[in-house]
């Protein structure tokens, strides 16, 4: 991936992979910066601000991760895990009353994660 992207800087699917590669490894600050590079490219590709609030959140970066996470909602306004994810980096802010927000809208999206982003904002 590293060669493809030395080869062309714009292969937005190296970056992209690079960036899961990093994040399974456990290399978040690798991650983000190849995450920011796949938004350089494409600024409305949702997923992959999803996995940037994921990799900030894994830092402990929890309102970048929020921001990610909203940006993502803004792209996909139906983005069910970005929801959830969202309602859980506000628990880590310690904003259960936003948390709820992201679970109401969750219901109606996906009762199964929404179930389970409750559980985890009542425990």
């Amino acid at each position: 991936m590293i060669l493809l992207i030395r080869i062309d800087h714009d292969y937005l699917q190296a970056h992209y992979n690079l960036g899961g590669v990093y994040a399974g490894t456990g290399k978040y600050k690798e991650a983000i910066d190849a995450f920011k590079q796949v938004i350089r490219i494409d600024p409305d590709y949702a997923l992959v601000r999803n996995n940037l609030g994921i990799a900030y959140g894994a830092l402990g970066k929890y309102q970048e991760a929020t921001e990610a996470f909203r940006q993502a909602i803004r792209i996909n306004p139906d983005y069910a895990e970005a929801h959830s994810n969202l309602g859980i980096a506000y628990l880590s802010l310690n904003d259960r009353s936003s948390a709820l927000g992201q679970y109401k809208i969750l219901k109606s999206l996906d009762p199964k994660l929404a179930k389970k982003l409750f559980s985890v904002i009542n425990n």
